[in-house]
């Protein structure tokens, strides 16, 4: 199979040549580790782009999956720089400390100066959503580098999009501020439903978009969990969120393409929701957190399973032996049937070993040959 065939079966839950590999060393969040990935592979000429030096690695790992997602205007990043430690990284400089992204959502760099974090939400309430613009989809130059790479990949890999924002709680938390969105919930529910449908109008069209430009997956992150369950409670999740994704998913699903949806923690009170409407993928599956195993049996006939190797314990602190040994568990108590795609289960940060990380690919082409014989 090639890696196309391969990623399409296992999310169609049934057994292809090998496990697929997918690859989480590419966000923001991971950049630092990747500069130190591509320097081990010797990927550093840099008058190739950072991703075109990003497929080169992905092909020396045999990750069967390519992603691209939908970029800021092209009249935005007149007046905008690109710094990839931000999140998200095209933003408008406010001063020598601070970026402005598209949305108005203001950032500067923590402390270790590897991340970002944000100083400033634009949204005051429901007046000033009254003025506010979302940024418009169909603005010139946001689909010009998927357009570029769509015909080169999606012959040969699985080819996931992103809408170009952290769907629904986080973009709205990160427009109107984390404590104030969670009161707003409860005491102003319309400015939060004006709120959402906003949001969903723009995801509307930038999913609409990718899948008529032919990708395979369409991926909604949205961190509504923490290391011990639900960030925002089921309840209003249901109320607000899942109404919304819903009619996402119909209209993009209704073109052939899989939905995988992010995100961190514990969030298995609302998996038999996502399955409802119709999410086929799950990521990343933080074993701290959830138990894949346990996952695999109440919900594989379901879903399929993306990510699954712990990131907190295993990859930074563990030994190749640890890691190796991880891989293989994985496979063998989730691997069934298909529906297991292996990588580390969150973005990568320098704590982890560049050995370790190597390791979790090589270990599953060893041990992810089906038919499955562990």
């Amino acid at each position: 199979m090639d890696s196309k065939e391969r990623a399409l079966t296992a999310i169609q839950r049934r057994e292809p040549d090998r496990v697929p590999l997918e690859g989480v060393a590419w966000g923001e969040w991971s950049y630092p580790f990747l500069l130190r990935l591509l320097n081990h592979f010797g990927i550093t000429d840099e008058t190739h782009g950072l991703i075109e030096r990003q497929d080169r690695l992905a092909e020396k790992l045999s990750i069967d999956f390519r992603p691209v997602r939908m970029e800021p205007s092209a009249e935005f990043k007149k007046k905008a720089v690109n710094n990839p430690l931000f999140h998200y990284s095209w933003g408008i400089p406010v001063n020598s400390e601070t970026l402005e992204d598209e949305w108005g959502v203001r950032r500067v760099l923590n402390s270790t100066r590897l991340q970002s974090r944000i100083v400033h939400h634009p949204l005051r309430g429901r007046e000033s959503l009254e003025g506010y613009s979302f940024p418009d989809p169909e603005t010139p130059g946001r689909f010009d580098t998927a357009e570029r790479l769509l015909p080169r990949w999606r012959d040969r890999y699985a080819v996931s999009a992103s809408p170009g924002g952290d769907v629904f709680f986080s973009q709205a938390w990160y427009l109107r501020g984390f404590t104030e969105l969670i009161r707003d919930m409860y005491v102003d529910p319309g400015f939060v439903e004006a709120l959402f449908d906003g949001l969903l109008h723009v995801y509307l069209k930038a999913c609409n978009r990718f899948a008529d430009l032919g990708v395979d997956i369409v991926c909604l992150a949205d961190d509504v969990a923490m290391q011990t369950g639900m960030i925002v409670s089921a309840s209003l999740w249901r109320r607000y969120v899942k109404p919304r994704m819903k009619t996402l998913i119909d209209a993009v699903k209704r073109k052939g393409v899989y939905i995988l949806f992010h995100t961190d923690g514990n969030c298995e009170a609302i998996i038999p929701d996502l399955i409802e409407v119709g999410v086929d993928i799950l990521n990343p599956v933080q074993p701290e957190c959830m138990d894949p195993t346990r996952i695999k049996r109440l919900y594989g006939d379901e879903l399929t399973l993306s990510g699954t190797i712990s990131l907190q314990r295993t990859l930074p602190y563990g030994t190749i032996q640890d890691v190796r040994k991880e891989v293989a568990t994985r496979i063998k108590t989730c691997g069934h049937n298909g529906g297991l795609i292996i990588a580390p289960s969150n973005q990568t940060l320098l704590d982890t070993r560049i050995e370790n990380f190597i390791a979790v690919y090589e270990a599953a082409k060893e041990y992810g040959r089906y038919p499955l014989t562990m």
